[in-house]
């Protein structure tokens, strides 16, 4: 496929119809390197569960050029295309169809790049997930995107010595919804290797997530799984230089741990016998999801403009970036209040005034009650009940994370998670704020964080509330008079003290670890059916 042919298909098909579609397009080389894999143990045929614009095809062909190729494309207009801008190839089947919904078939070779939406967008998951349940037998998480749902059928599908290669997002390494994927990939020893794209921008330009190539085979033999990192696309040109970062056995693999880990070159040697888990001293919950933020979020002048009484708003931390510093006070509230940010919450409770039965009759007129969370409270402006927690904890970072300390009467939206201590880990929210402050927690924490293209990291509750944290007796340990320093500096915009630093940095031992890759997957990608140069 041409970069041409791309770029001609954007003229026809804009932004917001390849997003519908989860629409990015493999380039030739990445292409090339999984067709080699997908038809090295002898396949003619080749078949991709989202054709889209070809690149596979295309590859394939360039590789066997008597190959046969078939493939499901649910989008008419970019098969129409497809059709429009190629000569016929009797060797090439293409149906419009679902392939989520489509059962029956058993392929030798299997190579895709899968839509890519978030669950939010798998607008006909409650039909997939009940065809999945009849066919497979098992129950999918609602959090499950297509991707994961394609791998998981095409493992299905994939015949006796049959090969297997997608690339697709890689969060389902570190996701709860992603255990049942990582489980069957693991069954049989079908998954050889999982190759971290770490330069996603050359593969997927537009895309904010870490891409991944997996390899699987259904030969039954039960060896090492391989974890690669790739750095850049002449790395990937010369893969067969390229030593994993791991290699482990499959029964080691545990499909409810966060495999993301394994491609780390460090390994975390921690001191267990002085690490809790953070469930130990509470929870982490999301903040409030209202639905339709640009309804209920409002500033105190338009509250003003639209006459809403004061005793039907809340104070609230809407974005992350209304927080400047890592301690927040009732004096830094109103500094944001006094500034006409929006950070005030619309809470009906009770008996409405006509000004706010006006603004909800309003809502309802701009369709807000038909939102996807709306729709299904009653009523539907009636938002979830919060209190101020202690501890703030920002959804999305670059590089850090960002912690706060919570001393003002004011709640949050899903822009911070929310932690809630139980009676004995009220005990330890200073010091649990100063550990998260400090760079051996960053390190700890980064087991937990799910990695998204573009450096950005992002935590989920349970990811937080199943990290690790240090034991009560070794906060108890901790001087009072280092704690309160520290929190001195902090609410100076200063780092923790350098003593504290060394405290926390005795949780951790790191060493190098050294993996020699068998030939085996080397062996494989290099014996294809065909000689490719990969340009």
């Amino acid at each position: 496929m041409t970069r041409n042919l791309i770029e001609t298909y954007y003229s026809v098909a804009d932004a917001k119809h390849r997003r519908e579609y989860g629409q990015f397009f493999t380039p030739f080389e990445v292409a090339a390197f999984m067709c080699r894999w997908a038809l090295s143990a002898g396949s003619t045929t080749l078949y991709d569960p989202a054709f889209g614009l070809g690149s596979f095809y295309f590859a394939a062909k360039k590789l066997n050029s008597s190959v046969h190729f078939s493939g499901n494309e649910v989008d008419a207009k970019i098969l129409n295309f497809f059709h429009s801008h190629n000569n016929g190839d009797n060797q090439l089947i293409l149906k419009q169809q679902d392939y989520l919904l489509s059962w029956g078939q058993k392929h030798n070779a299997i190579i895709c790049n899968p839509p890519y939406m978030r669950f939010q967008k798998f607008l006909n998951r409650s039909e997939v997930f009940s065809s999945f349940q009849q066919r497979l037998g098992y129950k999918l998480s609602g959090y499950t995107n297509i991707a994961s749902a394609f791998l998981l059928k095409s493992i299905h599908e994939l015949a006796p010595n049959g090969r297997l290669a997608y690339i697709m997002p890689l969060e389902f390494l570190n996701t709860g919804y992603g255990s049942i994927v990582k489980q069957r990939l693991i069954e049989k020893g079908l998954l050889k290797a999982i190759i971290m794209l770490e330069a996603e921008k050359d593969v997927f330009p537009d895309a904010t997530t870490t891409t991944g190539i997996l390899l699987a085979a259904n030969d039954s033999k039960k060896e090492p799984v391989c974890f690669y990192t790739v750095r850049n696309m002449t790395e990937l040109d010369n893969f067969l230089d390229l030593k994993p970062n791991r290699q482990i056995p499959p029964e080691e693999l545990d499909p409810s741990e966060k495999w993301l880990k394994h491609f780390d070159a460090e390994s975390l040697e921690l001191d267990s016998s002085s690490l809790v888990s953070v469930r130990y001293y509470g929870a982490f919950s999301r903040g409030i999801a209202t639905g339709a933020n640009e309804f209920f979020v409002l500033s105190s002048g338009k509250a003003r403009e639209l006459s809403i009484p004061r005793s039907f708003l809340i104070p609230c931390i809407t974005k992350s970036a209304q927080i400047k510093t890592v301690i927040f006070t009732n004096e830094d509230m109103r500094k944001l209040e006094e500034s006409d940010a929006n950070v005030f919450l619309l809470n009906v409770n009770g008996e409405m005034p006509t000004a706010v039965a006006k603004y909800i009759q309003h809502g309802e007129q701009l369709g807000y009650n038909q939102r996807y969370l709306t729709k299904v409270r009653n009523p539907w402006f009636k938002l979830e009940r919060r209190t101020p927690a202690p501890l703030l904890f920002g959804v999305f970072s670059r590089d850090s994370f960002k912690v706060i300390r919570n001393y003002s009467k004011t709640i949050n939206l899903t822009c911070y998670h929310c932690f809630y201590p139980n009676l004995f880990g009220r005990l330890f929210v200073d010091r649990l704020f100063l550990y998260f402050q400090s760079q051996a927690a960053r390190t700890i924490l980064s087991l937990s964080l799910r990695r998204y293209g573009d450096s950005l990291d992002k935590f989920e509750p349970n990811d937080l509330n199943d990290a690790f944290a240090p034991s009560p007796s070794y906060l108890e340990a901790i001087p009072i008079q280092l704690i309160n320093e520290s929190m001195e500096r902090c609410a100076k915009g200063l780092p923790i003290e350098a003593k504290l630093q060394k405290i926390f940095e005795s949780l951790i031992k790191t060493h190098r670890i050294h993996h020699r890759c068998e030939d085996r997957i080397y062996s494989n990608l290099s014996t294809s059916t065909a000689t490719l140069a990969i340009p």
